[in-house]
């Protein structure tokens, strides 16, 4: 770190005034865990400088963590309103931030190359800001997402608690009906069928012409919320297959019926952030209902399908790829799904078929001219920590939030069922996001052939799928300490990076310069 007058903080260190001795100190034990990054004491007692102090109460709630405008700033904060006010816009991905913090060096003879490295600065900073804490996301959400200079508001925050469940039962009784018809279009929307006042359109679903010289495909897109699987699906449409198949595929994603639940948008569109959480999960389970209403249906027409899901849950996955290796034969329908008994029998049944009598003959025109389905799993993984930060932004960002122990426990299933889950499908890819830039393929497997993978990247998948779900922060995901996952560290080689020093001390230098300017 720097130590010119009033040491810098600058985009990592949480406390707020240190001496230039202790600032000397920070690095040197931040150059002792870079090289050591697998010896606890030296690895947690570099962290500890880096992590944003939280107040609690004596009951254990959070009652005040540094601000990130604050975390990122100099020792006094006076000296970079204006870089405060640029990170936390950043921060929110607010409109024209980017624009904003390039005309922020506009004057500057290096504008670009600084530009640049104040982006790459300010993710650092989010990487390490979010990497504590996780027990206390939803506070730390609510505050980023609460307006800058906004007063406290306990009482208010607390009566929103105590009458979180009456507000919630209420919105839920008024919209019972108008959810069940939305999402019944929504349903129709993505099978393909028209809206009813669309009428001279609107025609029974056909399987596509190309399926008479080839089998449907159903691709599974599985990984941990937060593991990019968005990012790689958007790559997969490029394949030569699916560039031409998917104008006619059916996606299936619980996640989309979320968005558009009536509920779910009239209680988010009151802004009570409090609420995010217990938002997304009130219309869990009925997005999760459409999602497979959805599927079935477009399995039995023989429609492609990508299913995007997490993939976490295993029992639900064999019984959905039987479904699909049988649909072309029988027809399915949803069955009871995870139902628990009074004496505490497990019964799990997801799709049961539909005998012959119940459906119509015509409809089901001899199941048997029907080609299988070729069945392929795309997995997505990264670092689960890197999965956690991307969710508390994404929650900040589109305002939908999970808890970090359900991400986390999804990142372990998937990673543990992965290697099981190859062994039922046709072909299958494993791709690691955990470069900042594209993803990486990582394992592949085609028709009987064993998987074949990268060792040390898929090494990561091995260790995630053994991590520890209760973690409260970075290092206490993998045990000892140890912040590596695969062949590298995002935190030792982005966040601890010796080379970041005389970055920020450019950096430090130009803002100093250009504060007084955007006055």
């Amino acid at each position: 770190m720097n130590k010119d007058g009033a040491i810098i903080k600058f985009l990592l260190l949480s406390v707020a005034a240190l001496s230039a001795a202790a600032a000397a100190a920070a690095a040197a034990a931040a150059g002792v865990h870079y090289h050591r990054r697998r010896r606890k004491p030296q690895q947690l007692a570099g962290a500890m400088t880096l992590m944003p102090r939280l107040v609690l109460s004596d009951s254990g709630r959070a009652e005040h963590l540094e601000k990130y405008s604050h975390y990122i700033g100099f020792g006094d904060t006076n000296e970079c309103p204006h870089l405060c006010k640029l990170a936390y816009d950043y921060l929110r991905k607010t409109k024209e931030c980017e624009d904003n913090i390039f005309a922020f060096f506009a004057n500057h003879p290096n504008a670009e190359d600084l530009y640049v490295k104040l982006i790459e600065e300010l993710d650092k900073c989010i990487l390490c800001y979010f990497a504590f804490h996780w027990v206390h996301a939803t506070y730390i959400i609510s505050q980023v997402l609460a307006e800058e200079g906004e007063p406290k508001r306990k009482l208010k925050n607390l009566v929103l608690e105590a009458t979180r469940k009456l507000r919630f039962e209420r919105v839920t009784k008024d919209l019972k009906v108008a959810r069940v018809f939305s999402t019944l279009v929504e349903e129709m929307k993505a099978i393909g069928i028209a809206p009813l006042k669309e009428e001279s359109r609107c025609t029974d679903v056909m399987v596509p012409a190309a399926h008479s010289n080839r089998s449907p495909v159903l691709l599974l897109m599985g990984g941990g919320m937060g593991a990019g699987k968005s990012t790689v699906l958007k790559e997969i449409l490029k394949d030569a297959f699916w560039s031409g198949a998917a104008a006619n595929a059916v996606v299936v994603e619980a996640d989309a019926f979320k968005e558009t639940d009536v509920i779910y948008r009239a209680i988010s569109s009151r802004g009570h952030h409090n609420d995010m959480l217990q938002t997304a999960e009130l219309v869990h389970q009925s997005s999760t209902d459409a999602a497979s209403s959805l599927l079935v249906t477009a399995l039995n027409e023989g429609r492609d399908v990508i299913m995007d899901g997490t993939l976490s849950w295993e029992p639900f996955v064999q019984q959905t790829v039987a479904m699909a290796r049988a649909v072309h034969r029988q027809r399915y329908r949803m069955g009871v799904g995870y139902k628990v008994a009074d004496d505490g029998t497990i019964t799990e049944n997801y799709w049961e078929p539909v005998d012959d009598e119940e459906g119509d003959q015509e409809e089901n025109k001899q199941p048997s001219s029907r080609k299988p389905y070729r069945i392929e799993l795309v997995g997505v993984m990264c670092d689960a920590y890197l999965a956690v930060v991307r969710g508390i932004r994404r929650a900040i960002i589109m305002g939908r939030a999970v808890r970090v122990k359900s991400q986390l426990k999804s990142h372990q299933r998937f990673a543990s069922a992965f290697p099981r889950y190859c062994e039922l499908v046709d072909n299958a890819r494993l791709y690691s996001t955990n470069s900042m830039g594209s993803a990486k393929l990582i394992g592949w497997k085609d028709g009987n052939s064993s998987l074949l993978v990268e060792p040390q990247e898929f090494s990561c998948l091995e260790k995630v799928g053994k991590l520890n779900d209760d973690a409260d922060s970075l290092f206490e995901l993998y045990g000892e300490g140890d912040s590596t996952c695969g062949s590298r560290s995002v935190w030792d080689d982005l966040v601890m990076s010796p080379s970041r020093a005389p970055i920020q001390a450019e950096l430090k230098a130009a803002i100093l310069a250009m504060e007084p300017r955007a006055s």
